[in-house]
């Protein structure tokens, strides 16, 4: 009896372990997603305001925060990591350039903000 007990509380423990595991990553990736999608409506205001100054200093920000999670996001989600991946480098170049672009950077920037709602959604 005490031999099945210790294996009921094992394969109970080693079950919430990985659960608890599985809902980090989950929770890992939708924060960093709801960060980014804040960075770029902040990046899309500055944008649209034609604020260069602003647009260079968020739109750098964007590679950290995506950093942080896209691992994860390439392991589970390989389609969606590449689609971010396609206009998120573009937005930042963009946003880093010498003369802004508002209507190729606003485009861009709008990609990238459905692509993040589309990773959103998967992760809910």
């Amino acid at each position: 009896m005490k031999k099945l007990t210790s294996m009921v509380l094992t394969i109970g423990l080693g079950s919430a372990l990985l659960l608890a595991g599985c809902g980090s990553t989950d929770s890992k990736v939708s924060d960093g997603v709801n960060k980014m999608l804040e960075t770029t409506d902040e990046l899309s205001k500055a944008i649209d305001s034609g604020d260069q100054a602003k647009v260079k200093e968020v739109g750098p920000t964007l590679e950290d925060q995506w950093s942080s999670f896209e691992d994860d996001v390439k392991k589970d989600n390989k389609d969606l990591y590449e689609k971010i991946e396609k206009y998120l480098d573009p937005t930042i170049a963009g946003s880093e350039a010498a003369s802004l672009d508002k209507e190729a950077l606003g485009t861009l920037n709008e990609q990238l903000t459905d692509a993040l709602k589309e990773l959103d959604k998967k992760t809910e």
